[in-house]
């Protein structure tokens, strides 16, 4: 069987690391793609490596389209430049390919623990529906930090959607979906997360420009989540943002019992939906004067 890895990379200072972790339980019929840009020079010299230097920054999606085209291989497995794969990963995940070859998509899972307690807040609060603490099964949607995609699913899906900085995995899995492809949730598939953004200003930054790009990508596939009517007013998200923070943030440990554990990352979560909220509203701006300029 013959697997390509493929690596989304912007200047990650743990690039080395996931890269290390990866040949350690690879095959030898496994080839790594590491697309995007390397300034620290982290990405190892090694046979299976394989590094497509882009010009200028670029989407992970963007990166992840690049590096798909480089190679014709059984499957894809996306992983994200700052997800360290855990012992057993490449296996979990193959396992669970061999359970279900009709699989559209096979994710992994992340573990809920970080060296840093602003960055363990974010797994809860950004990743919560990803993390080790859930089941395996099928889902409606899945995430793209350890993605598995057998190599006709991709040929069929039209990759992901390269204008989309955020929820681009929303968008993908939603289409394959659309064409009659099964998703599943893999835990044992786990990857240790060491993202690169440390301090509360980028705790929000992130969660609010994840609510701009989410919101459009969520009114884009309306039917599919069931948007009210009011989701489509800026001013309503606005108004409404402590509220909707504090009942997302109540929903989010209901529905994860596993997640009492972490109660004193209760204020941060709300923090992440409170800027989730603005960002939507910022979204929504973005698409309405889009809309304008182009009747105009």
């Amino acid at each position: 069987m013959h697997l390509a890895v493929i690596i989304p990379n912007l200047h990650s200072p743990v690039i080395d690391e996931v890269i290390a972790a990866l040949l350690a339980q690879a095959e030898e019929t496994l080839e790594v793609w590491v697309v995007g840009q390397d300034r620290y020079g982290k990405v190892p010299h090694h046979p299976q490596v394989h590094t497509l230097i882009t010009p200028t920054p670029v989407f992970p999606s963007v990166a992840r389209n690049l590096g798909a085209a480089q190679v014709k291989a059984d499957a894809y497995i996306f992983l994200d430049a700052d997800c360290i794969p855990q012992a057993g990963w490449l296996a979990a995940l193959l396992n669970a390919w061999k359970t279900y070859p009709d699989a559209g998509a096979i994710s992994g899972a992340m573990l809920p623990e970080s060296d840093d307690f602003i960055q363990h807040c974010g797994q809860i609060a950004n990743f919560h529906e990803h993390l080790v603490l859930h089941p395996f099964g099928e889902r409606a949607t899945l995430a793209s930090f350890s993605l598995l995609v057998p190599y006709p699913v991709w040929m069929q899906s039209g990759g992901f959607a390269p204008h989309l900085r955020h929820t681009e995995d929303i968008d993908f899995t939603l289409r394959l979906r659309a064409q009659g492809w099964r998703l599943f949730f893999e835990p044992r598939a786990q990857v240790y997360h060491r993202p690169s953004r440390t301090g509360w200003r980028q705790f929000w930054s992130y969660a609010r420009q994840s609510g701009s790009y989410s919101i459009q990508t969520r009114l884009r596939h309306a039917q599919a989540f069931a948007m009210p009517v009011w989701s489509r007013f800026p001013l309503a998200w606005r108004v409404l943002a402590p509220a909707i923070a504090m009942l997302r943030t109540i929903q989010i440990y209901r529905n994860t019992p596993r997640l009492w554990r972490y109660w004193y990352a209760m204020p941060a979560v709300f923090f992440n939906k409170l800027a989730w909220c603005y960002g939507a509203a910022d979204g929504l701006s973005i698409m309405k004067t889009t809309e304008e300029e182009v009747k105009g």
